[in-house]
């Protein structure tokens, strides 16, 4: 898939990426929520569950550097 992503763009790839962690129920890691917000400039992917109710300190101090 990264062979098609240099012709399709990152913007789609990153949709279809989005697509199969949706369909096959593949949790969401913090390393892809980055990738897909900055790398593949997706304007809301889903968030990881740590993200979404942040419980400890490092899950908090996370979503303040990155505005959640």
């Amino acid at each position: 898939m990264a062979f098609a992503g240099s012709f399709l763009g990152r913007t789609w790839m990153g949709s279809v990426d989005i697509f199969l962690h949706k369909l096959l129920k593949i949790d969401v890691t913090v390393g892809k929520y980055v990738y897909w917000k900055y790398f593949c400039t997706i304007a809301d992917p889903p968030k990881p569950e740590n993200l979404e109710k942040p419980k400890n300190l490092t899950d908090q101090l996370f979503c303040k550097f990155l505005d959640l």
